[in-house]
């Protein structure tokens, strides 16, 4: 096919053909399908294992003994509706916030979805943009990429007429009309299954501690309960007896619900910052953001509103209305629409009539200026006084208005064709650009510093601009500043990034490398920017969050998006991270108490060749109430606390002291059965109620602070407990403690449980757990 005209572009008709034949754009969808949330959840290890036992115990006619599968059911249930429910409400949103491109089509410019693209297209791409598919360049006006998402290296790429672009490069300066020659699959970056606008982060640390954690135990449960089997038939020569004691004591040890509990969290948290206009592309960044100590920021979008006014003029050769004539002039050559442009080309009526154009230089990060050569022999520049100028008194008068919270211009002659460089210029003078202060920025600081974040700002403006409007939000260390751009390449980049607080005249690849030096200090690092400068930054960082409406690049590099543009949604996602991963390793413990003691027992009995204390009907109700149904309202808590880091420790002080209580008080019960010639029900029964009632110690000091709300679920638990150990224990194989033989032992744990809790809890925090930091 013949190369798409450049005046018109595709025709309708056209445009049909192409889709057609299907040379469309669209794009994988890289969201989990419902059909993958169900499998995820029900094609489970566990899961496999609790249908084996469930399939065993059947063959035994002990139905009763199947109540285990309820819970297993109710997760699964639970757990595919929350991340459907999720995925659902993402799904929509990530389709709100699809990027949009410029077309040339039938002639005229319109706005599509980039999915909506067909194979030779043309589109209008410029600073900020990131090209959606291959192409070729048709027309082109001074426009420089960064292929960095395919070749690795950062540096701007000047690119000419003719000349191919590659889909996911980020366009740093200029514009240009470019032919789609390759889309949807068909693309480089497709080909190398390389998603440009995603963000890679490792594993969530919460998750690869659980997941840790079910591999040892996948390692054990097996052969355990194939021993314990053997050993429990052999002496008992009972083969029902054997399938479920073994059945119980394979049931106790996996935690059930514990991975579930944690995706289904991380999906409920996303799903609330949705309700209040935060995208969140990615749940492991959500743990993420909670651990973040340190948060870097660029001043636009963040500190300020991003609604930048010109508000002075300060002439030095020319008059006001003149100089600003020029800049606009200089704005509409390079068809800039940034928020300066915007604000420069709205301070007066526009002149339509341009001069003939000899050439520009387009605005780029490193460079900091823009230019244009008329061609009646005049050349013009506008961009930042230290990066334009020459003269130390210009640059330091510069620099005085900068320290009053301006955003500074100069505006340039010069005698000579400006190419890369500028020789010899003359200030025509300064525009001054006020940039509006959020109202909240200083109550939003506050909040996140006594949260014990450390916030940086990294900014491409004078430093001094940046200072002073730090100083207005009363930024803690504010008068710590440095102008990167007097920096060299060796400098050192983790002294400097811990000294100092502002960072102005900061380029792209500087951002990414002061992250890249907090990182290697082990700080937990998150960028928040809103424009293609700070894309860099934000792959790098550990979390990177963006303000949406003016770089599609940044929203795509970008783990959280915040729709509503208001920097202050960054509490909401902080605080919903910090809750669900504090809450998390909170009830954790309570999972792990079950898993822990049942590997005990099982250990223990194997030696001590007698069969499994209890069966697993007797345990379904204990686990719902001092496990399942604690642990729901638990993990909804408000607790906004940085997480302490300490999973292992905080687990092990409430786990560890219970899982010992009860091994030893249930292998002393079969002990005492055994001398007082009790019956299984009975030893059965207060092994069950030991477990209960240690399990209720465990979750008294894990519910802490116990407000109302806490105490009446606690109160209402106990007393359920309570009713199946009195009036309604007969389903589940559970005796009545206070009828028959077994009142007075079971008023006796009744009374003791607590106390010997407390004692050996601090035992094991005071003199085994004391030197322990994770």
């Amino acid at each position: 096919m013949k190369a798409t005209d450049v005046n018109i572009g595709l025709t309708d008709l056209q445009v049909q053909e192409q889709i057609k034949y299907g040379n469309t754009n669209q794009v994988a969808n890289h969201s989990t399908s419902v059909t993958m949330i169900l499998s995820k959840n029900l094609f489970t290890l566990f899961n496999f294992i609790n249908l084996i036992l469930a399939i065993i115990i059947f063959s035994t006619g002990s139905y009763e003994n199947l109540f285990f599968l309820g819970p297993v059911v109710a997760n699964f249930l639970i757990g595919s509706y929350q991340e459907i429910k999720a995925k659902k409400q993402l799904d929509r949103l990530t389709f709100l916030n699809r990027q949009t491109i410029q077309v040339l089509r039938n002639g005229q410019v319109q706005k599509i979805f980039q999915d909506e693209l067909v194979l030779h297209d043309l589109i209008i791409v410029q600073r900020g943009d990131q090209l959606p598919a291959d192409g070729v360049i048709r027309q082109s006006a001074q426009i420089e990429v960064d292929e960095s998402n395919i070749t690795g290296e950062s540096n701007s790429i000047s690119k000419k007429p003719t000349e191919s672009v590659l889909s996911g490069s980020l366009v740093l300066s200029g514009q240009a009309l470019v032919e789609l020659t390759a889309v949807g699959a068909n693309s480089f970056a497709n080909k190398l299954a390389h998603d440009a606008r995603q963000q890679t982060h490792n594993i969530s640390q919460l998750m690869d501690i659980i997941n840790r954690i079910i591999k040892i135990l996948t390692y054990i449960i097996i052969p355990l309960g194939l021993i314990l089997f053997a050993v429990t038939f052999y002496k008992h020569q009972n083969l029902n007896q054997a399938i479920l004691g073994t059945s119980a004591s394979i049931i106790g040890m996996i935690p059930q619900g514990l991975v579930l509990l944690t995706s289904v969290a991380l999906a409920v948290g996303a799903m609330h910052l949705t309700r209040k206009k935060v995208l969140v592309k990615s749940l492991t960044a959500l743990e993420a953001l909670a651990r973040v100590d340190t948060l870097c920021l660029d001043k636009t979008g963040t500190i300020t509103t991003g609604n930048l006014q010109l508000s002075k003029i300060i002439p030095s050769e020319l008059d006001e209305k003149q100089i600003l004539t020029i800049s606009q002039q200089i704005m509409q050559a390079t068809n800039e629409h940034n928020e300066t442009a915007q604000a420069i080309l709205t301070a007066q009526e526009l002149n339509q009539d341009l001069p003939p154009i000899a050439s520009i230089v387009a605005f780029s990060s490193a460079r900091k200026w823009s230019a244009v050569n008329w061609s009646n022999g005049q050349h013009y520049a506008i961009g930042a006084p230290s990066f334009l100028l020459q003269d130390a008194q210009q640059i330091a008068t510069a620099h005085s208005f900068a320290q009053q919270g301006y955003r500074v211009l100069a505006v340039i002659q010069s005698q000579q064709v400006i190419t890369e460089t500028i020789s010899q210029p003359e200030l025509l003078g300064f525009l001054l650009i006020n940039d509006e202060v959020r109202s909240t920025a200083t109550n939003t600081f506050e909040y996140l510093r006594q949260q014990g974040i450390n916030i940086k700002v990294i900014s491409g403006d004078d430093p001094a601009t940046v200072q002073n409007i730090a100083q207005k939000v009363a930024l803690p260390n504010s008068q710590k500043a440095i102008d990167m751009s007097t920096i060299d390449e060796h400098v050192d980049w983790q002294k400097i990034a811990a000294k100092y607080t502002i960072f102005g005249r900061t380029l792209p690849e500087q951002k990414q490398k002061l992250i890249q030096a907090l990182q290697a200090q082990n700080h937990k690092v998150a960028m928040t920017g809103d424009g293609v400068n700070d894309v860099l930054a934000m792959r790098q960082s550990d979390c990177g969050i963006a303000i949406a409406g003016n770089s599609d690049a940044a929203e795509n590099a970008a783990d959280f998006v915040l729709l509503n543009k208001n920097f202050d949604s960054l509490i909401n996602v902080l605080n919903e991270g910090r809750r669900v991963i504090n809450n998390i390793e909170r009830v954790a413990a309570l999972y792990l108490i079950k898993t822990m003691y049942s590997v005990m027992l099982t250990i223990l009995f194997i030696f001590l060749h007698t069969g499994y204390p209890f069966y697993p009907a007797q345990m379904t109700p204990i686990n719902a109430l001092t496990v399942g149904i604690p642990t729901f309202f638990l993990a909804l808590r408000p607790d906004f606390s940085p997480p302490a880091g300490r999973f292992f420790r905080n687990v092990m002080q409430v786990a560890l002291p219970a899982a010992i209580d009860i091994t030893l008080v249930v292998t002393a019960l079969v002990g005492y059965g055994h001398w007082q010639h009790l019956i299984f029900s009975q030893t059965s029964t207060l092994a069950v109620l030991t477990i209960s009632l240690i399990g209720f110690a465990a979750l008294w000091i894990i519910a802490r602070p116990i407000n109302r709300g806490t105490l009446l679920i606690f109160i209402t638990l106990f007393a359920l407990n309570l009713l199946i150990f009195t009036v309604w224990g007969k389903p589940f194989k559970i005796l009545n403690i206070f009828q028959g033989s077994i009142w007075l032992d079971s008023l006796i744990i009744l009374i003791l449980f607590y106390p010997l809790y407390l004692i050996s809890r601090e035992i094991i925090v005071r003199y085994f757990l004391k030197n322990k930091k994770s």
